[in-house]
């Protein structure tokens, strides 16, 4: 198993909340390689800290800003455990663009009024969709430290979904 590990090249996030976007899903009962798993995270890592930022720089309710701090703090948090696993050359990192995807650009274009609204909604669906993907590699991957990895971070993304329902009222 550690061969497969030493030898894999992902691009892969430094994050603990790792959301995924819309279309970004599993096919039913389809377990990824490692390195899909991966790949899917990175994408929805780079669209959290992306818009968290612009949360940060254009929100206006402090408690949409405050989560968008916590989500920043615990992707930088759980960094490490993704950065170990690239110190041990089981996986080598590369953060994943997101600028052009629709989600992203439809949160930037959102109008101030409506802006803090729309990052909320985002995180719903992508907390969700996180808790899924996250649940699914956890209970069917063959194991390694990325199933590790992958049910250390569920307790995370569980209470982020907890706390945006409950931002959100939904």
């Amino acid at each position: 198993m550690n061969q497969i590990f030493s030898k894999l090249t992902v691009t892969a996030i430094i994050a603990m909340d790792i959301t995924i976007l819309p279309g970004i899903s599993l096919a039913h009962g389809d377990t990824p390689a490692p390195q899909g798993f991966a790949e899917k995270a990175a994408i929805s890592h780079t669209f959290e800290i992306e818009a968290a930022k612009l949360v940060l720089d254009r929100g206006k309710d402090p408690a949409a800003k405050s989560f968008a701090a916590d989500m920043i703090s615990d992707h930088e948090q759980a960094g490490v455990g993704w950065q170990t696993l690239q110190a041990k050359s089981m996986c080598s990192f590369q953060r994943a663009s997101t600028t052009n995807t629709v989600e992203s650009e439809a949160l930037k274009s959102s109008s101030d009024q409506d802006f803090d609204r729309a990052y909320l909604s985002t995180q719903i669906s992508a907390h969700e969709e996180a808790v899924s993907l996250f649940e699914h590699y956890a209970k069917n991957s063959s194991g390694g430290p990325l199933k590790s990895l992958a049910e250390k971070t569920l307790g995370t993304l569980r209470t982020h979904t907890v706390r945006i329902h409950g931002l959100t009222k939904e």
